[in-house]
């Protein structure tokens, strides 16, 4: 787990194929809920800003779970940063 610890404390998230120790789905939600937490308010989009980049991304077929085929982001991450914009143009 400290491992772990030093991926929450990190500025980014790293690939779940990258990690030497194995990571659950549940782990890496967590790590995303604390990544999302502890963004800076100013680089953040709003809450419904948010919510509706997911809900396009939710049934998108580039989407593996957390993870976009396209990027390799993590669709949580992405969608919470005010910068970032979908690899496919579907965010407006």
């Amino acid at each position: 787990m400290e491992n772990r610890v030093k991926l929450y404390q990190s500025a980014e998230i790293l690939c779940r194929r990258c990690l030497e120790v194995p990571v659950s789905d549940r782990e890496l939600a967590e790590v995303l809920d604390r990544y999302l937490e502890e963004m800076d308010e100013d680089l953040r989009v709003s809450p419904e800003a948010y919510e509706a980049r997911l809900a396009v991304c939710e049934p998108c077929p580039h989407r593996v779970g957390y993870t976009c085929l396209k990027c390799g982001c993590y669709v949580q991450a992405r969608s919470a940063k005010k910068k970032s914009a979908c690899p496919v143009g579907r965010w407006k």
